[in-house]
């Protein structure tokens, strides 16, 4: 019994909450069926999900020894039905079904969106491998549209810089989650698509739920993907995620990181590959003059008439001397071309880097939408982020000043 004068712990307070539903008959033993939301297999063995409907959704956790029993792997959007235990769990006070058993009962609605634009856009070829098209194995610029605030741009400028700091990286930040979701990365694909800088996009995001994802889901998406000139690389979620962008790209990546690591050559292995072919070529030409001497000592010992065919024989050893000594001048020069031309090209890609610009003190200015170019893009009570190297400004525009445009005339908002 409750004291009725003498204030409750907390703890007291959830155990009598835990022990009336512990004693109602019905919810010791009750199955509950609805749509898998926020799967979790935890390293343990035990499974932690949410079972949903159209208005509401419990907390679900099963334990190891229960899922032990399981006939098949439950994923985001299946639909099942759940027998168990609905409880408190003290220490947190979280209302929770404790689940002993469970059997599917059909797919979940987005599971059943999902096959179905999946067997449509496979019958329209859209995932026909012929169509795919390699990735660039020296890009001078990479093009990324994702969220500007998550953690997969991050790890792909990290990784990206680490492996080749002379390639460019061009974001067309976008959101990657939400009903505006779809439309946004339709349209940042299409901006690098106009921008041309770029020699591949990498298109995704990190991990989440299946509704998470489901942007890239959408159909505009996969038909965008698809219709990008410059080769896609998609990187939704991690490696267990599928969606439907990872079939219509040209590459799929299990992770954000991994997408900067396939699109990203390392430098150093680069400089070390050209130096090993300049190796094996200078080698080739010197085996290939050793084994011609080596034939015409044989042929000299041989000859009947020795003196006269040394005589014959020498000015041609001479001139296969000078040819091999050219040759190796030759092979000389074109290495000492080929490293001016790579630290060019290096010079070059540092200068296009769009960091290298805001470390002279540049600033990159966007209203959530897109870049702004000009003051005429802005307008009072905006708010607007400014992007500098060392970090991002939120701002609002309160006062516009016009330039003067490039008739020497003065501009007006």
């Amino acid at each position: 019994m409750l004291n009725e004068t003498a204030p409750l712990s907390v703890t007291e307070l959830n155990e009598y909450a835990r022990r009336l539903l512990a004693g109602d008959p019905l919810l010791r033993n009750v199955e509950v069926s609805g749509e898998i939301s926020g799967y979790k297999h935890h390293y343990s063995g035990h499974r932690y999900f949410y079972l949903k409907d159209e208005n509401a959704r419990v907390q679900c956790v099963m334990f190891r020894q229960n899922a032990m029993g399981l006939d098949f792997a439950p994923a985001d959007g299946m639909r099942v039905v759940a027998r168990g235990a609905a409880s408190l769990f003290t220490r947190d006070g979280s209302y929770q079904l404790y689940v002993n058993a469970m059997h599917k009962a059909g797919q979940g609605d987005l599971f059943a969106r999902f096959e179905a634009l999946k067997k449509k856009l496979q019958a329209e070829g859209l995932f026909d491998p012929a169509r795919k098209r390699p990735i660039p194995t020296l890009p001078r610029v990479i093009g990324v549209a994702t969220s500007e605030t998550g953690a997969a741009i991050r790890d792909i400028l990290q990784i990206a810089r680490r492996r080749n700091p002379n390639v460019g990286i061009i974001v067309a930040p976008c959101a990657v989650q939400g009903a505006s979701a779809a439309g946004e990365i339709v349209r940042a694909i299409e901006r690098l698509n106009r921008q041309g800088e770029a020699d591949v996009l990498l298109v995704g995001r990190g991990g989440g739920s299946m509704e998470d994802l489901w942007a890239f889901n959408e159909e505009p998406v996969a038909r965008a993907i698809a219709a990008s000139r410059i080769p896609v690389i998609s990187c939704v979620g991690h490696e267990i995620d599928f969606t439907i962008a990872d079939f219509v790209a040209d590459l799929r990546a299990p992770t954000p990181s991994a997408a900067a690591e396939l699109a990203v050559p390392v430098l150093a292995e680069l400089q070390a590959a050209l130096d090993d072919a300049v190796k094996r070529l200078s080698r080739a030409l010197e085996n290939g003059q050793r084994m011609r001497r080596l034939k015409l000592d044989r042929a000299c010992a041989a000859s009947v008439m020795q003196r006269p065919a040394e005589a014959l024989i020498a000015p041609r050893r001479a001139a296969l001397e000078l040819a091999g000594n050219r040759a190796m001048r030759a092979l000389l020069l074109i290495q000492q071309k080929a490293r001016t031309r790579l630290d060019h090209a290096a010079a070059s890609l540092r200068a296009l880097d769009p960091s290298a610009v805001l470390e002279r003190g540049y600033a990159v200015v966007s209203d959530g939408e897109g870049l702004l170019t000009g003051v005429g893009d802005a307008r009072p009570g905006q708010d607007i982020t400014v992007r500098m190297a060392d970090g991002t400004l939120c701002a609002r525009v309160t006062t516009i000043q016009p330039g003067e445009s490039k008739d020497g005339k003065e501009d007006h908002v």
